[in-house]
């Protein structure tokens, strides 16, 4: 079953790709490029999976997570983080993967996302 999955990361190929290979395993994807975008559409669209790209240009990655997770629904939001470098803050994310992104671990880590009941 697909989940709807925002991609939040500022280097367009990257966004790009991983949009389109989240779309053919059957999810639903938005994509951002920026904190704040990201924060709108998380308002919006309540998805299930973030990927968070940790350096973005406007908002620190820990910072929009933390955003994320006082928001509606954030509590049941699985956010993993989507860095080039081990610098996720584990009390932000649930998980983190390192660019690039190989394909098997994207999609174990994705399937195996979720978050404990409140």
């Amino acid at each position: 079953m697909g989940r709807r999955i925002l991609v939040v990361d500022d280097n367009d190929d990257t966004r790009d790709a991983l949009r389109e290979l989240l779309r053919s395993w059957g999810h639903d994807v938005d994509v951002a490029a920026d904190g704040c975008e990201a924060i709108s559409l998380c308002l919006e669209q309540r998805p299930d999976v973030v990927l968070l790209d940790i350096r973005l240009p406007d908002l620190d990655g820990h910072d929009v997570a933390r955003r994320m997770r006082s928001s509606p629904g954030g509590d049941a939001r699985c956010i993993i983080a989507l860095t080039g470098s081990d610098d996720a803050d584990a009390s932000a994310f649930d998980a983190y993967i390192l660019k690039p992104a190989e394909p098997d671990v994207l999609r174990a880590t994705i399937e195996g996302a979720s978050r404990p009941a409140a």
